[in-house]
């Protein structure tokens, strides 16, 4: 049995482990360009690059025709010209929040190196100016040069848009020249319905994600959080669908297409690839099976998407209802088989969840800034021990099952440096004992300084603001990660 001190959260590696096990063709890529996205100083960056990546993926599977008519067929005679438009819609909103993810100085000089190409006369010294572009050696490379294609083919469509008709065999070459844009992205190439990006992608509810901290098998453990991945991931993305009175765009005919599509590669996972990988785990098995049967049952009754007229508002606030009811059972089915006694209760996205979900990291982020307190206390005593830290490296392991997966990603650097400092502590070597714990000292307070910037950060939210903090319970839970219990 391990030491205390020497338990590894799950969090810590389960949640890394899982993301790049997704991605793992392009994980250096994908890593840099995590690390890219914290250095931006751009509000609300981690939304904004959520919602181009979901238009992204779902320009890719608008152009499957059975995520638009299903078993159905498409009469020939069919005119493709609102599909298109749709298509151009997004592509439109793609571009627009690509130039909000590249800062003023990074985009004066990509436009000025797309000016100069553009200029030269010498078609050598072109040609060695664009290949330095395309070969996408910074994450703004490469979304500029993205976004260079998207913006091109956006012209086309509005040329094409002019034609009196839209014929299929048209729409499908556009999508295969718009997906062959998206797929020579390094960067920004739409992850798959079951590859997930550490920016965006996270269970949003603290019964969630206590029920997989307490789970002892990791096949469990794994089989849970892909499908509640896959279920968030949804539900986020049909919130871009808006209800009445706010108007509908066309671009929302591209995700619902999206929606549909990764709800059948969720029942697929659940069906077939859950019971492969993991036969020896029941419950988990038999939960994917009925939660798999619930969206299956909902993608069978609601008609495809284009089998009504696409001015019919009613049909699509019809689809998006119905598409968010199959995957919260499904998380509600999942949620129970984790834990029989969660109920639906904070499992989602609403007011009540926000309200648990801040007021869980008000309380993480309060005892962990005293817990910093305190061992700074602690190792200035003269008989100071390095066992003088072993409380908050216990409270550190337990932050990251729970509040570390609350916090923002772009929040979330500052966290790892310390927690990782906090884990490899007790192995450095080349210093003495009381120089390595006057370092842990200064770390603690500097860290206590930045946890109460966090803490009144978050007290200012909405949802907490008509809520005081619980000096009891507060006191209380600190007082039981002090004595280790």
């Amino acid at each position: 049995m391990a030491a205390p001190g020497e338990k590894r959260s799950f969090a810590q590696d389960f949640f890394f482990e899982l993301m790049r096990d997704s991605q793992r063709v392009r994980a250096v890529y994908l890593a840099e360009r995590e690390r890219w996205v914290r250095t931006l100083e751009i509000s609300g960056r981690e939304e904004i690059l959520f919602e181009m990546e979901m238009l992204l993926r779902g320009l890719d599977r608008f152009f499957n025709l059975r995520n638009l008519f299903g078993d159905l067929q498409p009469p020939p005679e069919r005119d493709w010209k609102e599909e298109l438009k749709a298509a151009r819609d997004a592509l439109h909103r793609s571009v627009h929040l690509s130039r909000k993810l590249i800062e003023q100085r990074q985009e004066q000089a990509l436009l000025f190196r797309s000016f100069v190409e553009g200029s030269l006369a010498d078609d050598r010294a072109r040609a060695r100016l664009g290949a330095e572009l395309r070969e996408q050696r910074t994450p703004e490379e490469s979304l500029f040069l993205l976004r260079t294609g998207l913006v091109a083919h956006q012209g086309i469509l509005d040329h094409l848009l002019r034609l009196d008709g839209a014929p299929q065999s048209l729409f499908l070459d556009v999508g295969r020249a718009l997906q062959h844009e998206l797929f020579v992205s390094r960067y920004f190439c739409p992850p798959s319905a079951l590859e997930f990006r550490a920016e965006y992608d996270r269970i949003g509810s603290v019964l969630l994600l206590e029920g997989l901290r307490l789970l002892d098998d990791e096949k469990k453990r794994r089989a849970f959080a892909l499908g509640l991945l896959a279920s968030f991931r949804a539900l986020r993305s049909l919130r871009y669908v808006p209800s009445p009175p706010a108007a509908h765009t066309r671009r929302v005919l591209v995700i619902l297409a999206l929606v549909r599509s990764e709800l059948h590669a969720l029942v697929g996972y659940l069906e077939s690839d859950l019971p492969r990988l993991y036969p020896g785990a029941g419950a988990p098995v038999a939960a994917g099976k009925a939660a798999a049967q619930k969206i299956r049952d909902v993608l069978a009754s609601v008609p495809p998407l284009l089998a009504q007229p696409l001015t019919d508002r009613a049909q699509l606030d019809f689809q998006r209802d119905k598409l968010v009811e199959a995957t919260k059972e499904c998380v509600g089915i999942l949620a129970n088989a984790l834990d029989p006694a969660m109920g639906h209760y904070a499992l989602f996205e609403d007011d009540a969840a926000r309200t648990d979900q801040s007021e869980r990291l008000r309380k993480d982020l309060w005892v962990f800034r005293e817990m910093c307190r305190y061992t700074a206390h602690a190792l200035q005593q003269p008989d100071a021990t390095p066992d003088a830290a072993e409380p908050l490296r216990r409270y550190a392991t337990e932050f990251r099952d729970v509040g570390y997966q609350l916090l923002r990603h772009s929040d979330r650097e500052l966290f790892d440096r310390f927690l990782d400092l906090l884990e490899g502590w007790s192995g450095r070597r080349g210093e003495s004992t009381q120089i390595r714990l006057q370092r842990l000292h200064d770390d603690c307070q500097r860290f206590a300084e930045i946890l109460e910037r966090a803490l009144e950060l978050v007290s200012k939210r909405s949802e907490l603001q008509k809520i005081p903090i619980d000096e009891a319970s507060y006191r209380e839970a600190l007082a039981k990660v002090q004595k280790g219990r």
